[in-house]
């Protein structure tokens, strides 16, 4: 067997975006598709982040920072709403035990 394995680069190749039916209903399709291809790393077109132009790849890279940003400020502020200390408690917990260490997370 001389079968070398190396990435296919022609232009034929299946898109990202296209994800193969194998019998599944659009649902299922939907939740494989968000599986294999997270909307942080690949556009709505189904381009990678890193595979964009530059001005495009800043663009997209500010665009999830700006969602993810948002999301969490929601979510601090729900935790406020039940406990105005619950927020410090959780990164005590969360962040600093497990790294042990003051913001050494990450």
């Amino acid at each position: 067997m001389d079968e070398q394995h190396h990435p296919n680069t022609d232009e034929n190749h299946n898109h990202p975006a296209d994800v193969p039916d194998r019998g599944m209903s659009d649902k299922e399709a939907s939740v494989l598709k968000a599986v294999i291809y997270p909307d942080d790393i690949y556009t709505e077109d189904g381009t990678y982040w890193a595979d964009l132009p530059l001005w495009k790849r800043i663009s997209f890279v500010t665009k999830v920072d700006a969602r993810e940003t948002k999301s969490e400020l929601k979510a601090i502020g729900r935790m406020i709403a039940k406990d105005p200390l619950s927020p410090i408690s959780y990164y005590f917990k969360n962040m600093v035990i497990p790294g042990a260490g003051l913001l050494l997370e990450g």
